[in-house]
């Protein structure tokens, strides 16, 4: 196709139906005498719908093959797969909800256990609604020995492969003193089980397609039964093969497994080429074991599992599991949500190209290409408990500080307060690092800010922990920049105060980044400037309202306030304006006609919090000429009796 039409029939940019049959109207009576557009019949006319038909579908088909080689608009899983596999990303599959529960004995004796395999069976428990409260049976397998089973299973890192506990051990006995728990983990899903003799696995080229494809991979379990053994599980030879991430583990001549995917996507075992070197094999049988989960819908709340029955009958052992069921207390952990350095795994369903898109823009690929920056920002947000974070090295915050330097806005005086500085870094508890020696002594007069240790290699983070609430952490670090004569000082970093998330919180952070081989960077973890703030000002309503209503309206007000500047939805170094603090307000309620944005001697933005000393309530304030991008704003509403923000009196009836 061609732009000019006197040279062609269509134009280059007509991709649609009408387009293409107004294209062909205009030049076709430039070529014949014998033109009847108003004739259906007209060979012409024919000729000129199948064209436009067949150029639309093939424009339609040209985009969507298009879209599919560009990773914001990829639409198949397959296509996803090698898309997203150039950076290293593989896409999820099914993930099997694990929780953690506890057994407690809440009797006057002592209580014997016993989780072992038996019968082709875990002990089991089960749920009886799922995640969205519709009545559903969720059946959960305890896994024997399992009170360490699997890895911790975070957005940072993800097991796929079996763990190497013996799952099928016979034998998991616990003895329970009067008050006395233990605690094992459980696996959603029933266990299924398929074999198939060893000639027929060569035969299929060491593929085998099991009849399930709702399976995790770290729940997958291969076993060589002889003939001797397979009608007797009791006297199984435990010959179980080794699960590995990829078919390249097969060198070792060793009996291995690992999971692959067909063009379709569907995951199948293939078995390592080791059964041709063993004599008298091809008559074995392969057991292969499996946990079916549910994905995503598998997992569960708090405390819902119960009905547990044992593999290990009593009757076949009448000295364990032989107990009276109210005897015993069971709890579990949620797994609805990511709990971080638990045993819990949230269930999660295969990946589509679309939350592979989303999901693949947080994946750091060490082995292979540059880590950045935004990668490692990107590695702290999604971090369980972030609320929002900010990564810096050396670099960078040279950079800002040429930026405040060379800002002819700003006086000496204020440049001196936001330049980044040795004291906004750790500095004890860092080995081999001196970073007062990087980023002290200031001066821009000759444009040489730091000293001759640069050192690309480190690099600080700087996160909001649970909202600046204390947690299972433990309590954040704050240090409070006055000193005993209540006045701001420069040393303490001036009139601002300093925060750092709680230290087992942030060792959980490096152990997360550690499994991730990026050998470019040391993370350490440094003290955020916090500036608290509140709102001043008057509401005035499209109508007279009652006291009742106007109490109402604030409570609307604060709660819009509190969620739009949430430190889940802010930014390091970035400010409240006055226009947003006035849109949230008057948006959040439609009673509101404006909201009264105040003066200069009346701010609306008050850079302060309320602070109670010796009984005295008083406003301790802050100053925010320090605010630096290293610096977060947080939002401190300062309670309804000071009545900060309210209703115009002269509004308000009865």
């Amino acid at each position: 196709m061609v732009s000019d039409t006197s040279k062609g029939i269509v134009k280059y940019t007509s991709r649609d139906y009408s387009s293409i049959m107004e294209d062909f109207w205009s030049i076709v009576p430039t070529l014949t005498d014998l033109w009847k557009p108003e004739a259906d019949s007209d060979p012409g006319v024919v000729l000129g719908k199948f064209l436009a038909s067949a150029a639309d579908m093939l424009g339609v088909n040209v985009d969507a093959l298009a879209n599919e080689v560009f990773a914001p608009t990829v639409s198949q899983r397959k296509n996803a797969e090698k898309l997203f596999g150039i950076i290293g990303y593989k896409l999820g599959w099914f993930t099997a909800a694990k929780t953690e529960v506890t057994f407690t004995n809440n009797s006057a004796d002592t209580v014997t256990l016993d989780f072992g395999f038996a019968n082709s069976n875990f002990a089991t428990l089960n749920a009886y609604t799922d995640i969205t409260g519709q009545p559903r049976v969720i059946t959960y397998n305890i896994i024997p020995l399992s009170s360490s089973y699997g890895l911790y299973d975070t957005r940072s890192k993800r097991e796929v492969v079996t763990s190497a506990l013996n799952a099928f051990s016979g034998t998991d006995r616990v003895s329970l003193e009067p008050g006395k728990s233990v605690t094992r983990v459980a696996i959603e899903g029933e266990l299924r089980n398929y074999s198939i003799p060893v000639s027929q696995v060569k035969q299929n080229n060491y593929t085998i397609k099991l009849p399930s494809q709702h399976l995790d991979t770290t729940a997958i379990w291969v076993e060589a039964i002889t003939p001797a053994t397979e009608e007797d599980p009791s006297e199984r030879v435990n010959t179980r093969w080794t699960q590995v991430p990829s078919v390249a583990d097969f060198v070792v001549p060793e009996p291995r497994f690992c999971v692959t995917y067909d063009n379709y996507g569907n995951a199948q075992i293939q078995i390592s080429n080791y059964i041709n070197q063993l004599e008298n094999y091809d008559g074995n049988t392969l057991l292969i074991h499996w946990i079916e989960c549910s994905g995503v819908i598998g997992s569960i709340g708090t405390d819902v599992l119960s009905n547990l029955v044992m593999a290990v009958q009593a009757t076949t052992n009448p000295a364990v599991n032989n107990y009276d069921p109210e005897s015993i207390t069971i709890s579990n952990l949620p797994n609805t949500l990511e709990m971080p350095h638990t045993y819990t795994v949230t269930g999660k369903s295969p990946e589509t190209a679309k939350e592979a898109y989303i999901n693949s823009r947080n994946y750091i690929n060490t082995w292979d290409s540059l880590v950045t920056l935004p990668d490692f920002n990107r590695f702290l947000k999604r971090e369980a408990g972030v609320d929002t974070g900010l990564v810096i090295d050396c670099q960078k915050a040279l950079e800002i500080n040429l930026a405040i330097y060379h800002n002819d806005g700003l006086t000496a005086s204020q440049k001196s307060k936001q330049y980044i500085t040795g004291y906004d870094f750790p500095i004890a508890d860092q080995d081999n690092i001196d970073w007062r020696l990087v980023l002290s002594d200031i001066d821009m007069t000759n444009g040489a800010p730091f000293p001759l240790n640069f050192k690309t290699f480190s690099a600080v983070c700087y996160a909001i922990h649970n909202d600046f609430q204390d947690s299972a952490y433990g309590v954040a670090s704050v240090q409070n920049p006055y000193n005993s004569g209540n006045s701001p000082t420069v040393r303490d970093g001036g009139a601002y105060i300093r925060y750092k998330p709680p230290y087992s919180f942030i060792d959980g952070v490096l152990a997360d980044f550690r499994p991730l081989q990026a050998m470019t960077v040391d993370l350490s973890f440094g003290y955020a400037r916090i500036f608290p703030w509140f709102v001043v000002g008057e509401i005035y309503p499209k109508a007279p309202v009652s006291a009742d209503v106007a109490a109402a309206i604030i409570a609307k007000v604060k709660e819009a306030l509190a969620l739009y500047f949430a430190p889940a939805n802010r930014d390091f170094g970035q400010k409240p304006t006055i226009m947003e603090v006035v849109e949230v307000i008057e948006n959040a309620d439609s009673r509101i006609k404006y909201f009264d944005a105040g003066s200069i001697n009346n701010p609306v933005i008050n850079w302060g919090e309320k602070i109670i000393r010796n009984g005295v309530s008083s406003i301790r304030e802050y100053d925010v000429e320090y605010f630096n991008p290293i610096s977060f704003a947080r939002y401190k509403d300062t309670g309804a009796a000071d009545n900060n923000i309210r209703i115009a009196p002269d509004w308000i009836v009865g």
